[in-house]
């Protein structure tokens, strides 16, 4: 729908900056365009949407001010010994401000992290535009209210009903828009105060036939109302769809009015199992007009177009795959049934939600509570739940690994370096453990996780290989101190032993190997022995 051109300068002498991030993942519909400058060029501000200056002036932030676009992200990168007053002015007039030296992952990170920042703003720019043009192409009231009966969002229709701008109808309650006395308002008589409660009661969409008083005399309406919910799963508000339906002339109309601006894709079939009527919307997601669809039988194209169909989690919806612009999208069905006049089955009405973007959301937001933000290994209490899950009655196995004078390098080199260190950390156990359960339990401790028959000696050569591929690793990296690693291993064979008695073993082995000169491996129950200290030696100096 959208294409964006993230159009970054780089004030800077130094070439890393842009090296490290061409890197970076361009997200969806975005497009990068890199530009570095050693000496500031105003001109190029005004076009530039994200601005790096390294070391900036009193001079230049004075130009960024009056040259560049509003909505321009600016980033300062400084020296970490920089007056405390010149941070104030530059966190007031930058974005963003990163610490310098900043090696070339963190680099790569950060501006990950604003590209997935500026992609989200993106999207949320195009759903509410989506939403504005989807409300306004609905030729039937539509508004949106919070609890306390304020209109947070009409569209064009409303607006016209009322007589009002937006501007005017959003904040206000009902009886101001509509030109109500306060006593006939507070009466209810002709006003939507009970069936607003009902639809927070039911917690569900409800159908309403009201009557609204206004100054064009007294109206009829269908009203769909349906509860708006928070992320606590507690009402937050109101949405509702009113149809018009004082002047209509039968229920046949009024049925294909509703039907044709309801904000779903619709399909309504008889009790012979034809298709008899569909929605704009329907015949749009499914690319198929109406006169085509229109006396198929549904068990035959609900074969030919839903790829597969399943029970969803609430009882009253199913869910199905269909192939949809290229893609598989996931849609939620709700089957309701319809009734003639003598309450016989007359037919099934059918709404269709695409709910892909949903549940990818469900995905990440799953995935962000179980893993550590920095490193993306799975965090204490995931490690629990799964282990809980999948132990059954197998055997486990422990290696509890801790990083050497981890403390002293962020004293001697900063965070920043301390971070890049649990992240090569990270990266490392991933090489050497690849069919572990990996788990950063916090600060410079981490836990690799197996279950099944897996022998001792089989994890004890992991994990030397893992300490001797992160003595290589950090000594080319880190100047002071040469970090190193040390290592416990605990296993068990009885379900009935705890996992916390079992991290215990584990920790008083790594403690073991602290104790015995570090960057070392040893193994609750066998340590102190000659053959361990040999094991040990030949994992040391890569025997």
């Amino acid at each position: 729908m959208y294409q964006y051109n993230l159009k970054v300068l780089i004030v800077s002498p130094d070439p890393l900056w842009e090296k490290a991030m061409t890197l970076a993942q361009t997200p969806k519909r975005f497009t990068l365009s890199f530009k570095t400058q050693a000496r500031p060029e105003p001109a190029l501000w005004k076009t530039a949407s994200f601005i790096i200056v390294d070391d900036p002036t009193p001079e230049i932030l004075t130009e960024l001010r009056s040259e560049c676009q509003k909505d321009a992200v600016l980033i300062a990168a400084v020296q970490q010994d920089l007056p405390q007053t010149d941070w104030a002015a530059l966190c007031q007039s930058f974005d963003e401000v990163w610490r310098k030296p900043m090696p070339q992952p963190l680099i790569l990170q950060a501006f990950q992290r604003w590209l997935d920042y500026l992609k989200t703003r993106k999207e949320l720019w195009l759903t509410e535009n989506y939403l504005e043009s989807t409300i306004n192409s609905i030729p039937d009231l539509v508004w949106f209210k919070n609890l306390h009966g304020a209109h947070l969002k009409v569209n064009n229709a409303f607006c016209q009903a009322v007589g009002k701008t937006k501007d005017d109808i959003v904040g206000r309650g009902h009886y101001y828009i509509w030109d109500l006395k306060q006593e006939e308002y507070e009466k209810g008589e002709y006003v939507c105060l009970e069936t607003e409660e009902q639809v927070l009661k039911a917690r569900k969409t409800c159908l309403f036939d009201e009557k609204v008083k206004s100054k064009h005399g007294l109206r009829q309406f269908k009203t769909y109302k349906s509860p708006i919910f928070g992320d606590d799963g507690e009402p937050i508000g109101t949405v509702g769809i009113a149809h018009d339906v004082t002047d209509l002339e039968n229920m046949g109309t009024e049925m294909a009015i509703i039907l044709r601006s309801m904000p779903f894709s619709i399909l309504v079939k008889n009790s012979d199992n034809v298709i008899i009527n569909t929605n704009e919307r329907f015949e749009h997601y499914f690319g198929i007009t109406h006169d085509e669809i229109v006396g198929q039988d549904y068990d035959v194209w609900q074969a030919q177009t839903l790829l597969r169909i399943q029970a969803s989690e609430k009882a009253e919806f199913q869910e199905a795959l269909i192939q949809h612009e290229k893609e598989e999208r996931l849609l939620e069905i709700r089957e309701e049934p319809i009734y003639d006049i003598f309450m016989n089955l007359a037919g099934k009405l059918y709404i269709f939600r695409d709910i892909t973007r949903q549940r990818q959301m469900e995905q990440q937001i799953l995935y962000n509570s179980n893993t550590d933000f920095l490193t993306g290994l799975y965090n204490r209490r995931h490690f629990y739940e799964y282990l809980a899950q999948n132990r059954g009655q197998q055997r486990v196995s422990l290696i509890y690994a801790d990083l050497d004078y981890f403390k002293l390098l962020n004293d001697t080199q900063g965070h920043q370096a301390g971070d890049e260190a649990l992240v090569l950390t990270a990266v490392l156990l991933k090489q050497c453990f690849p069919d572990a359960f990996l788990t950063r339990l916090g600060g410079d401790e981490f836990l690799i996780l197996y279950l099944g028959n897996w022998a001792l000696t089989e994890l004890t050569t992991r994990s030397q290989t893992f300490l001797r591929k992160m003595e290589e690793q950090f000594r080319s990296r880190f100047i002071h101190p040469s970090l190193t690693a040390s290592i416990g291993i605990a296993q068990t064979d009885d379900p009935q032993l705890s996992v916390d008695k079992l991290m215990q073993r584990s920790d008083q082995a790594l403690y073991q190997a602290k104790q015995q000169g570090r960057n070392q491996v040893r193994v609750y129950g066998e340590s102190g022995s000659p053959q361990a200290a040999v094991e040990s030696a030949r994992g040391l100096f890569g025997i």
